[in-house]
């Protein structure tokens, strides 16, 4: 027992040295994410796959009354046409298709959500993963022009929706992730918010 907690706190050592070095400091602090929304994204979108693969070949079945209620087959007159078999391997084709695009937008709202927000100083450093790296946002958060949203209240809070957008002109330049407004990440807050 005694070397795993020796190699534990090797680690949460070494750990520590690379952020320092990283940040340049060892004075940051970082913001803790909600990971409640991505769980749900996953969740229902596992459920969802796993509940409309059994019923692909309906899709196939509309397609196949849909050419009939236009009567395609009737004016180009092609033989294929009139068979369901094809009409099914389109219907997998497609929701394979479907089921690509809707894996490829959720693993980007993933990244989104999912970004490391960093307050150094007066600067939010929000690395996300990029590929098989890393890329880093710098932000400055007295530039000029440069105003505060802090979504917040009713249930939001006890969901953990609550984020901090940056505002320039009416549209947002960057913003945090979700977050719980509670523990280490009240205090962070507060003194974001000056208060």
């Amino acid at each position: 027992m005694k070397p795993i907690k020796h190699l534990l706190s090797k680690w949460k050592e070494y750990k520590s040295k690379k952020e320092s070095a990283y940040f340049g400091t060892s004075l940051y602090d970082e913001l803790t994410l909600n990971p409640l929304p991505s769980i749900f994204l996953i969740l229902g979108s596992t459920v969802f796959f796993w509940v409309s693969v059994p019923y692909i070949h309906h899709l196939g079945n509309f397609f196949f009354w849909f050419v009939g209620v236009l009567e395609i087959t009737k004016v180009l007159k092609i033989p294929f046409l009139d068979e369901l078999r094809y009409y099914h391997y389109l219907s997998v084709f497609v929701y394979f298709y479907i089921s690509i695009s809707l894996l490829i937008d959720m693993s980007r709202l993933l990244a989104k959500w999912n970004v490391r927000s960093v307050f150094v100083k007066n600067e939010l450093w929000q690395i996300s993963h990029s590929g098989l790296g890393k890329e880093l946002n710098q932000y400055q958060l007295d530039a000029e022009a440069l105003s505060l949203t802090y979504e917040h209240g009713g249930f939001s809070d006890y969901l953990g929706l609550n984020r901090l957008l940056w505002k320039k002109n009416g549209n947002v330049v960057f913003s945090t992730p979700f977050f719980f407004p509670y523990r280490k990440n009240k205090a962070l807050i507060n003194r974001i918010l000056k208060r």
